[in-house]
């Protein structure tokens, strides 16, 4: 076995990985182990067991600052403040601070190198890269079909549809990990790590959901879901948000809901920026953000909606899936219709429906079919009306304009573009022509 490649700290912090596994002679005798933890950064001298935090890391016109905390196996925490790392002043005061509280290790030297680790791992940023020529893989879902892994995803729709309970569904499922119906199946085999950031619920109504969740799905434990009831503005909490993600190791981000976590004026172009931009700093985890339609959307009774606020609230997310919620499924039951409204890695998918069924200790889900609720297939395309409306039978062109709410120029020209893919064919020997499904629709 090949000995294992020695890292100094600087190349460590250059290449973004840690010292903890590096031969100890590769670091001298004062070089410590450095771990990134989010934004933060933690270095250990073992020899002097000795550790340093350093968070709220800022670097503005007068320097770089940080809450540095000092601690020791031996004494316990020495020393916490603010600290600013680019003035010899301010290290020579808590050198002295240091000494007198705790002399047992070079905090001279000890500090200096702190201070100059920290200022790489600030100033660091994303590598510059060659961008090659290569195919991109297969594209890769969290949740097969509804949720692209270490991407943006957004989740929106009128209130009361019951998006808050499908993304907790699928964090359970990704949890777990187990198959939901519909098709919505996790992609790996290792249980997915999620955090729930809820800026409108609270913890005791989603624990009794999961429970019930639980029950129904026949787990008997809980899947590794942690969550954080939150007040301020996802960006102004990314910092802190980016050391748990790290910390705790997590890949599935869920955010309740858009608007709030937009902040003041959640309409703007500005926070919509800030916000979709907090969450890509998250890094490669799988980010699912729940959302609002927009005024307009929520008055109109058929075709697609947009979500509340910004056109960037669209243009930003990778991935955008509509819930609609059926308007009379029944007594204990919500039915939703889910509408594929944007995706930037491929072809959309079709709509599909869910049933959720409510007892007193079990909320139980189904796979639904949406051709049964005609006020969720009015939301659904032209071209998916229509192969809704021809699995009933064989129409012609005017029979379906009258059934799909359509102009009968805009009917044809979709059963053509269906025609080409092979999803309808025009019925020999019929006059007038009609049209039925292809044996692959």
């Amino acid at each position: 076995m090949s000995a294992p490649k020695k890292v100094g700290a600087d190349e460590a912090i250059q290449a973004g990985v840690s010292l903890a596994d590096q031969p100890r002679e590769a670091m001298g005798p004062l070089e410590p182990l450095v771990t990134p933890v989010g934004d933060d950064l933690r270095l250990a001298w073992p020899g002097h067991r000795v550790t340093l935090d350093l968070s709220h890391l800022h670097e503005g016109r007068e320097g770089i600052t940080a809450e540095l905390l000092v601690t020791s196996a031996i004494h316990g925490e020495i020393h916490w403040g603010r600290l600013n790392l680019l003035s010899g002043p301010a290290r020579t005061t808590l050198v002295k601070t240091l000494e007198r509280a705790a002399p047992i290790a070079p905090w001279a030297l000890v500090l200096e190198r702190a201070c100059r680790l920290t200022a790489l791992h600030v100033r660091e940023g994303a590598p510059v890269v060659c961008l090659m020529p290569r195919r991109a893989p297969v594209t890769r879902h969290l949740i097969s079909k509804l949720v692209l892994a270490g991407q943006t995803n957004v989740l929106f729709g009128d209130g009361d549809s019951g998006k808050s309970l499908t993304a907790l569904a699928l964090m359970v499922a990704a949890g777990a990990p187990c198959d939901l119906p519909a098709g919505l199946t996790p992609t790996g085999d290792e249980p997915v790590r999620g955090l729930y950031l809820d800026y409108e619920g609270c913890q005791e109504d989603h624990e009794d959901r999961l429970a019930n969740l639980l029950d129904s799905l026949g787990l008997t434990e809980a899947p590794p879901i942690l969550y954080r009831q939150m007040v301020r503005p996802l960006a102004d909490e990314a910092a802190f948000l980016r050391a748990q993600i790290s910390q705790h190791r997590i890949g599935f981000v869920i955010v309740d809901s858009l608007a709030p976590a937009c902040g003041p004026e959640p309409e703007g172009a500005d926070a919509a920026v800030r916000t979709f931009t907090a969450l890509r700093s998250f890094g490669a985890v799988t980010r699912l953000v729940v959302a609002h339609v927009s005024h307009a959307s929520a008055a109109q009774r058929t075709g697609p909606a947009k979500p509340f606020g910004s056109i960037f609230n669209f243009n930003l997310a990778r991935n955008m899936w509509e819930v609609r919620r059926a308007e009379d499924p029944g007594p204990g039951t919500l039915v939703q219709g889910l509408y594929h409204r944007k995706f930037n890695a491929g072809e959309r998918q079709p709509p599909f429906g869910l049933r959720f069924t409510f007892s007193e200790d079990s909320i139980t889900l189904q796979a639904h079919d949406m051709g049964q609720e005609p006020d969720l297939v009015a939301r659904a395309s032209v071209s998916q009306r229509l192969l809704a409306a021809l699995r009933s039978g064989a129409f012609t062109t005017a029979e379906l304009a009258g059934q799909v709410g359509a102009s009968e120029l805009t009917v044809r020209r979709a059963l053509e573009r269906l025609r080409e893919k092979e999803l309808v064919v025009s019925l020999p020997d019929t006059k007038p022509m009609r049209w039925g499904l292809a044996s692959r629709a």
